[in-house]
């Protein structure tokens, strides 16, 4: 007999639910810890893990407690992308006098 792959999804990794909660509007590393049921220095970890994937990941201080949040990507400038490879050539030697 053959094995069949059945369709059910992979659970939820902690590291995906920190970067869920990070999106939805930001958390506190004690929200984390309290909804993960693991120690302060855990969620500090997956913070650090989230924010070494490649999202940017910002920190306010809301009511004297630090609140993470996932900031939005920054658009190129328009200009500096339509001016680029335009101009004055540049010549391969000055010329002598």
């Amino acid at each position: 007999m053959s094995k069949s792959k059945t369709d059910t999804p992979k659970p939820a990794t902690k590291k995906s639910m920190v970067e869920t909660m990070l999106r939805e509007g930001g958390a506190s590393v004690q929200q984390i810890a309290e909804k993960l049921s693991i120690s302060k220095q855990a969620a500090y970890s997956l913070i650090s893990d989230v924010k070494r994937s490649g999202v940017t990941i910002t920190g306010a201080l809301k009511d004297g407690v630090m609140s993470y949040s996932v900031d939005a990507p920054k658009k190129p400038k328009a200009k500096a992308a339509r001016t680029f490879g335009k101009g004055q050539a540049v010549s391969a030697a000055p010329e002598a006098q």
